[in-house]
């Protein structure tokens, strides 16, 4: 294995074994529940934007398979401090990663530990588990406002 690889691997380990803001977030205005059907993963990300449309904070809850609670926490670390203009630009940049093909020049780079799911690229059938916390980012900010109390749909 390259050290690339060991490295990827130890980063999605490590968010596995020691998940970043996993919890329910009380002060979120934005909730979406999205499930992957195939792996069983379930995933509810809670956002918090500022009026000017900045994430505040970001959380996840749920369960499934060690992938898609690593990316989970991935995604809640890359989304805090964004705006929620940069979520559709970054989950087609990590698409476009998973599926082997350049993004388009529009879209950022990943930030930090995200390009730790390139590894992932080699097993098309765990793509979804990749992106699912990303599905319920893009769908939470469609939604728009709920309430903080609001139980999450789905």
């Amino acid at each position: 294995m390259s050290d690339a690889a060991e490295l990827f691997q130890a980063i999605i380990e490590e968010h596995r074994r020691r998940p970043r803001n996993r919890g329910p977030l009380p002060t979120a205005n934005r909730v979406a529940t999205r499930e992957n059907p195939a792996c069983g993963d379930r995933c509810t990300l809670h956002l918090e934007l500022d009026p000017a449309g900045r994430i505040r904070a970001a959380a996840f809850t749920g369960s499934g398979c060690a992938l898609s609670q690593a990316s989970a926490s991935l995604a809640t670390t890359a989304l805090t401090g964004r705006g929620s203009a940069e979520v559709p630009q970054l989950a087609s940049a990590l698409e476009a990663l998973l599926q082997g093909r350049p993004a388009p020049a529009a879209e950022p780079s990943l930030p930090g530990d995200l390009a730790a799911l390139a590894a992932v690229r080699a097993y098309p059938a765990r793509h979804a588990c990749a992106l699912l916390a990303w599905q319920c980012a893009l769908a939470a900010l469609q939604a728009g406002p709920a309430s903080p109390t609001a139980p999450a749909p789905g």
